[in-house]
């Protein structure tokens, strides 16, 4: 049996949930178990620029990341990569915490600057990796509507 070519959106796919997920395990797994690791590697930010409560809340994402988003992006490749449909529904998870997760994230940084304790300024990095996952969430959501059966055909 001939093999069948993978589509360009494939492999934005793949190529985005690869990238992610060792990102995740870096940044927001380590961020559990060593924040200041992470804080020194410029993954996380430190405590003086977000105060005790944001690196809280910084470990409570790392634990949501954890527990929920890297197992869905590793069975989403594992799905998309065997041609199940079912990898659409993980996949649509996937891409719905992306765009769900980069807009809360955006907009935390553009709320809490007014917050006593906490100073962080993201700089255009943050800004453009908010905007990746929006973009990527937003577009994978659609595409997913119009065309997702080509991730498998």
């Amino acid at each position: 049996m001939p093999t069948r070519k993978r589509t360009m959106a494939f492999w934005i796919i793949v190529i985005f949930l690869t990238g992610s997920i060792l990102l995740m395990l870096i940044g927001q797994t380590m961020s559990i178990f060593n924040y200041d690791l992470t804080v020194r590697w410029g993954l996380q930010e430190s405590l003086e620029e977000v105060g005790e409560h944001g690196v809280q809340v910084n470990r409570a994402f790392g634990v949501g990341d954890t527990v929920i988003f890297i197992p869905l992006m590793i069975v989403s490749l594992v799905g998309l990569f065997l041609r199940k449909r079912w990898s659409l529904l993980t996949t649509a998870a996937v891409v719905g915490i992306s765009a769900y997760w980069s807009v809360t994230i955006g907009f935390m940084l553009i709320f809490l600057p007014v917050v006593s304790g906490y100073n962080y300024r993201p700089g255009l990095g943050i800004w453009l990796f908010v905007w990746a996952y929006i973009l990527f969430g937003a577009w994978g959501i659609f595409y997913l509507i119009y065309r997702g059966k080509k991730l498998i055909e």
